[in-house]
């Protein structure tokens, strides 16, 4: 058995025994090629067979893994995990295509994919259109999926179609011998013919004609974008109108998703974006090759874990990828920000006579909403000095410094509502920062507004002055150190890192 090109091109000689798309024969248990019958293992064991040559040419081959649709059942994976052991590449890693999709757009495209946020992959190839959602959590997990019986093949057939009406009328017996072949002639050039018309349907990707050769036909013709665009609308709407049900039925705003993410062969063709940013109201992330994408996010997935090769489940190969960083998201700010209201300025009475309320060495403490709010401070009962010597030690409000700290609310309040974690993560940076100089600029403030009323109180011992007898406290360093994290986190994330043979698209 001969796979790939090689097997394309001799099946202009005998092209009964060729099979174009073995991976649709999966439950069929065998298939005839020419007077042979061959077990459908072996069938794609001859096609994996042709990659392990070329890849034993730069040393033995590694740990492999091969992707599967979402909705195979455990017979149909079974059937490939036995074609890859005939193949020589023993146990192998089986990744859910989909789940492969949403790892290559965050670990090579670098998009973001919070928690609990949701990619539509959109996957229409040759035979058939694959509409998954896959969510992320504690790993990637498919959530909802659909499959659709169109492809690029009938495309094909479409194109196919026009092609038949403007042949069958000035030749109609060469077009008779194409459309129901009877001699290896008559298939010969019907595999011409569609190999024609689907190397021109690519063409029309990027160009608006394209030629095509009809066998037995005296002149060539040619093929529109017009015409593929109209012959492919009816049968490419419905996956569009899937892909909008799929997203309505989970409960999600289109525009909510972390992203659209088209894949596969049929990626290839304009009409199709366009058709998912109409009814979604979204635009599809499409790559300069999206036939390929499924296979590296799989190479991406294994890496991500260092799966150990066996038969795994959908999602297990992409357990750990992306890396999530849940840690700086702002509801961690947040909680950073609550350590200022542990002690933050100490006031140690070491003085004879003391300060405020707090008799001679006792210790007078201000929490972070004294300082910005206003209000009394906290002294220890036994340290208390009787009711009728107290003094006065509460802080008056600090506005500004008080409107720091609400304005800072109202932007996390901002944060946490956004949905793209790229444009999270800059803004916690930004007010993490923010955050940080307001409480050493409050921090300033208000050790020298204690100093002054310790000298407006007590009499400072010689050689020492006000400020050494207030001390910040454990809170404040905390909430400092936590903040500094979070933004060189943030900022670290934001960064954009390269991968060898990945590169950056939008």
């Amino acid at each position: 058995m001969i796979a790939g090109n090689d097997a394309e091109r001799l099946a202009r000689a005998d092209p009964a025994a060729f099979e174009p798309n073995p991976k649709r024969r999966v439950d069929d248990g065998t298939v005839l090629l020419g007077s042979h019958t061959v077990a459908v293992p072996d069938a794609l064991a001859a096609v994996l067979l042709a990659v392990v040559e070329q890849v034993n040419r730069a040393g033995p081959p590694g740990p492999a893994v091969l992707t599967v649709p979402s909705t195979w059942a455990a017979s149909r994976r079974a059937v490939l995990a036995e074609a890859a052991v005939r193949a020589g590449l023993g146990a192998v890693t089986l990744i859910s295509e989909p789940i492969a999709a949403a790892v290559y757009y965050t670990s090579v495209l670098r998009h973001e994919l919070p928690p609990d946020g949701a990619l539509l992959v959109v996957d229409v190839g040759a035979g058939t259109a694959d509409v998954a959602l896959v969510r992320a959590g504690a790993e990637l997990s498919v959530i909802a999926q659909r499959g659709l019986d169109v492809g690029g093949l009938d495309v094909d057939a479409a194109l196919v179609g026009i092609l038949g009406q403007l042949v069958s009328v000035d030749s109609p017996e060469a077009w008779q011998r194409l459309a129901a072949p009877v001699t290896n002639a008559d298939r010969r050039d019907r595999l011409v013919l569609w190999q024609e018309v689907r190397a021109a349907k690519e063409s029309l990707s990027r160009l608006s004609v394209a030629p095509v050769h009809v066998p037995g036909h005296p002149a060539d013709l040619h093929l529109t974008r017009e015409e593929l665009e109209v012959a492919a609308t009816p049968l490419l709407a419905p996956v569009a109108e899937v892909a909008a049900e799929m997203v309505a039925e989970a409960g999600l705003d289109p525009h909510a998703l972390a992203g659209v993410f088209l894949v596969g062969g049929g990626g290839r063709m304009p009409l199709l974006g366009r058709l998912l940013h109409a009814r979604l109201g979204v635009a599809p992330t499409v790559t300069e090759r999206p036939e390929t994408v499924v296979a590296e996010g799989a190479i991406h997935a294994q890496a991500a874990v260092a799966a150990v090769p066996g038969v795994a489940g959908s999602g297990s190969a992409a357990r750990r990828a992306p890396v999530r960083r849940r840690w700086l998201s702002p509801a961690t700010l947040v909680l950073a920000l609550l350590c200022f209201v542990l002690p933050f300025a100490t006031v140690s009475c070491g003085l004879p006579d003391g300060y405020g309320h707090a008799k001679p060495g006792g210790t007078t403490q201000y929490n972070g909403l004294d300082l910005a709010l206003g209000g009394k401070p906290d002294v220890q009962a036994d340290q208390l000095r009787p009711a009728g010597e107290w003094r006065e030690d509460r802080i008056e409000p600090q506005p500004l410094y008080a409107a720091a700290l609400l304005v800072l609310g109202t932007a996390l309040v901002t944060a946490l509502a956004l949905t793209r974690q790229r444009r999270r993560r800059a803004l916690v940076a930004g007010l993490g920062a923010l955050a940080g100089l307001s409480l050493v600029a409050g921090q300033a403030l208000v050790v020298n507004r204690l100093a002054d009323r310790i000298r407006e109180q007590s009499a400072v011992p010689a050689g020492k002055e006000a400020r050494d007898f207030v001390g910040t406290g454990a809170g404040f360093w905390l909430t400092l150190v936590l903040l500094a994290l979070l933004v060189a986190g943030n900022l670290a994330a934001l960064l954009p890192l390269r991968r060898l043979g990945g590169r950056r698209q939008t």
